[in-house]
């Protein structure tokens, strides 16, 4: 596991987010990532691959918990959609609005660079703005595939 892997810091770096800002069990959680994964070349080979899988675990829950910190800015927003129907409006906001919406390919790219392309809920798809789709779906390039089965 390479620091440049790390979905969370991947995804704070991208978004010019500090840790600070983060409430402060998750950026306590976020502390005991770092204490951990700097132990990782400390340890003995057979116990650094479950280390390395714990650290993948908790990773991945971070970034769980950072995207529903800011799961408000991952949403469509609605405002640019209203500008675009607006007849009142210029051509060149129009376009520079355009190129803002967010769109369902849109969407799941940002997911896709994100790392996020694992057990994700029907209802938080629906909660960032994807409503239709059903078991192999194809948006843009990207397909959705349900994989959960129902006991």
């Amino acid at each position: 596991m390479k620091k440049e892997n790390i979905t969370f810091n991947t995804f704070l770096k991208k978004n010019a987010i500090s840790v600070e800002q983060l409430p402060e069990p998750l950026a306590e959680k976020i502390a005991l990532f770092w204490k951990l994964y700097n132990l990782k070349d400390a340890i003995e080979k057979a116990e650094q691959k479950e280390l390395i899988d714990q650290l993948e675990t908790l990773d991945y829950e971070i970034l769980g918990e950072i995207e529903e910190e800011y799961e408000d800015q991952l949403e469509n927003n609605d405002r640019l959609e209203a500008i675009m129907q607006s007849p009142a409006t210029n051509e060149s906001l129009k376009k520079k609005a355009k190129e803002q919406l967010r769109t369902d390919a849109t969407i799941l790219k940002e997911l896709v660079t994100m790392g996020r392309t694992q057990g994700i809920r029907q209802s938080e798809l629906n909660a960032m703005g994807i409503t239709e789709f059903k078991n192999n779906t194809v948006i843009g390039k990207y397909r959705l595939k349900r994989t959960s089965v129902f006991f």
